[in-house]
């Protein structure tokens, strides 16, 4: 579907699981010095403006980024000061009102070696998207469906990379495309990491995610979960999470830590987290 924008949502609860998250992920990858092919197959725009009329509309950041701002000088791990950094480094007075997601995130954690691909079929979504980066040797824009996407560019010609999805799910179908997009792809590329995130709603359809995966015969898949146990009431999505196929080991301990600390200062420690194999290796 093409009418879903991230604007109305940017800086949420589940943006901040995501984007902290996903930087872990990156950052394990890059212990080593081979370069890593890295693709955001759902981009959106990359750069959010809290201050606009979409984001003002429902005011979604107060559930994540406006809580926890206010600590960005406090002692973190280390993943939390990455995005943080970030954040400051798009706001020049020390406000949070230009939010960086996925493609921003990602193309600031590239080093020389590496390459970036952010794709998005919405015009408006790719339009913002134009705005904020500029395609070079390094990084890619690509107006194009996500799942057309991962079937042309993967394998990539430097045999590692790092596959982010994060669908809008507004179909219930779309969880099964998802999953079985994924194992299609590794079925021709089983050495890549692939990083899925999804909502937790009151349907419960990322079962179904779940089991599709599981059926694919997939290995290694870490499931992270932080259930807000209703502390945001006026929202649909009470929590969300992350499969992390083929996880990077050095990322393990970074992202429990990560996961502690947004439980303990985005909720008081009060939500349900998950940490563990939703399939073991």
């Amino acid at each position: 579907m093409l009418s879903y924008q991230h604007s109305y949502h940017a800086g949420n609860h589940a943006d901040v699981l995501k984007h902290i998250i996903l930087g872990e992920v990156v950052a394990g990858m890059q212990k080593k010095e081979t370069p890593i092919f890295l693709l955001d197959a759902f981009a959106s725009r990359g750069i959010y403006d809290l201050n606009s009329p979409e984001a003002q509309k429902n005011r979604e950041f107060e559930t994540g980024i406006a809580r926890l701002w206010a600590l960005r000088n406090d002692p973190h791990p280390l993943g939390v000061a990455r995005w943080f950094k970030l954040i400051e480094q798009k706001n020049s007075d020390g406000d949070f009102s230009h939010l960086p997601g996925s493609t921003a995130l990602l193309a600031a954690m590239m080093r020389p070696q590496d390459r970036l691909a952010a794709c998005d079929l919405h015009p408006q979504e790719f339009e913002g998207l134009q705005a904020s980066f500029k395609s070079s040797r390094n990084l890619a824009l690509h107006k194009r469906d996500a799942f057309e996407a991962m079937k042309a560019l993967l394998p990539p010609k430097e045999k590692r990379g790092m596959v982010f999805l994060d669908p809008s799910y507004e179909e219930k179908g779309e969880y099964r495309k998802l999953a079985t997009a994924v194992a299609k792809v590794y079925s021709r590329f089983a050495g890549g990491v692939y990083v899925v995130w999804y909502p937790l709603l009151p349907a419960a359809n990322h079962n179904e995610l779940f089991a599709v995966l599981r059926r694919a015969g997939i290995r290694k898949i870490l499931r992270i979960e932080l259930d807000c146990h209703g502390a945001f009431p006026q929202m649909q999505m009470q929590g969300s999470g992350m499969l992390i196929v083929n996880p990077p080991w050095a990322a393990e301990d970074a992202m429990k830590a990560s996961l502690h600390w947004i439980n303990t200062h985005l909720l008081s420690g009060k939500g349900k987290t998950h940490f563990g194999w939703l399939v073991p290796e």
